[in-house]
Order: structure tokens, then sequence, then C-alpha cells
């Protein structure tokens, strides 16, 4: 009987450690999937974060870019007007 029970103890252990071994590995693998997802989800997080600052803060960039435009124009204006009417006197 102790004979018995040891030779099917010792085939438990085997497969215990093959199982242990297998499930080892698919820990692995999940891990680096779960970091590769994590990694792509945290990029998509910046990028909906990047779009949507711009997306709510559209009005105001525009307001400063056109106030930019219009104070540029207004510069160039004045310096056609000033080498007109020192060409007319």
């Amino acid at each position: 009987m102790g004979v018995t029970s040891g030779l099917a103890h010792l085939f438990e252990s085997i497969g215990e450690v093959l199982q242990g071994a297998f499930a080892a590995v698919v820990a692995a693998f999940s891990f680096v999937l779960g970091a590769v997802a994590d990694v792509f989800r945290g990029f998509v997080n910046f990028v909906e974060g990047t779009l949507g600052f711009a997306f709510h803060n559209f009005f105001i960039l525009g307001t400063f870019a056109a106030v930019v435009l219009g104070y540029m124009l207004y510069t160039q204006q004045q310096q056609r007007r000033g080498r007109v009417s020192a060409a007319k006197t």
C-alpha cells in the first residue's frame, strides 16, 4: 500500500509541477498583453485629452488668432499710410 500511494503522489506532484509551469506561461502572456493594452489605453486617453482641450477652447483660440491677425493687418495698413502720406507731402 505504501509503494502505490508513493507512486500516486509522485505522479500527482509531476502533474502539479506541469500545471504550475503552464499557469506561469499563461500569466506571463496575460501580463504582456495587459501591459500593451494599458499603453494603448494611455495613448488614447492622451489623444482624447489633447483633442478635448483644443475643441473646448476652440473659440478662445480662434478669438486670440483673430486678434493677432487683426493687429498684423492694422500695423501693415498703418505702415502703408505712413509711406503714402510721406510721398504726398
